[in-house]
């Protein structure tokens, strides 16, 4: 996080605003852990190090305060995780997703199911060198890929309304999902790394429902092992 990130975003969207683009690269922070639950946000410093005035800080924190990104006391903070927040996400996920994968299986062109896998081999050349690459660069490396094949998965269902529904929550859904990934169960990176290319096999199948059956087994795995790393951290 610095000045060289507000360039980037800069450059990728020139009318975005300085207040949108400070809103955006703490959300990334947040979600990818680099600012993680319970961390104290120091406002004076990250302004200094994106080289910004206090306005869009403050603008960019109060943002995140409605969204339930960060909680003010005497100062900001970014909010644990809650439970009741995750149960109903979860549960929105398993009928956007799963709905996403029967129309994409029906609806995604040639084209469209190559990217896709092409994620999923990304995927599995990480997880296949797990135990030689760094730590932080394995779980950004892999939820950047896992937000990536979700979002793509949506996209390609060829839906606007789903878009738009899924727009609105994928932030949420994914910082829960970063947190399995910075706490992986055992067996995790074996599962994982051909859990999407499975997918892919079956999407290539143009079969509406057996599409659907697959993502839910592929969010199971996610949903019943987050709760098992919830419940024991909460001890």
């Amino acid at each position: 996080m610095d000045k060289m990130s507000i360039e980037l975003l800069q450059q990728q969207n020139p009318f975005m605003s300085l207040n949108d683009i400070t809103y955006t690269i703490l959300l990334q922070e947040i979600v990818c852990f680099r600012i993680p639950p319970g961390s104290w946000i120091n406002e004076n410093a990250i302004a200094k190090q994106l080289g910004i005035s206090r306005s869009p800080m403050k603008y960019a924190l109060s943002r995140l305060e409605k969204e339930g990104y960060v909680k003010k006391s005497h100062k900001y903070s970014v909010t644990g995780f809650s439970i009741k927040e995750y149960t109903d996400l979860k549960e929105l996920c398993f009928l956007l997703e799963s709905y996403a994968a029967g129309r994409a299986a029906v609806a995604a062109t040639d084209t469209q199911l190559e990217e896709l896998r092409e994620l999923a081999h990304q995927m599995n050349d990480i997880c296949c060198r797990a135990d030689e690459t760094p730590r932080d660069i394995l779980s950004r490396t892999i939820m950047d890929l896992e937000y990536q094949f979700h979002l793509k998965l949506v996209l390609f269902a060829d839906s606007p309304l789903l878009s738009d529904l899924y727009e609105q929550i994928k932030f949420k859904l994914f910082r829960y999902r970063s947190y399995m990934i910075y706490n992986p169960p055992e067996g995790y990176y074996d599962i994982i790394a051909t859990d999407h290319l499975v997918i892919c096999d079956v999407l290539a199948l143009h079969d509406r429902q057996l599409a659907e059956s697959i993502l839910r087994r592929h969010l199971n795995f996610f949903n019943t092992h987050f709760l098992k790393l919830f419940h024991l951290n909460s001890l």
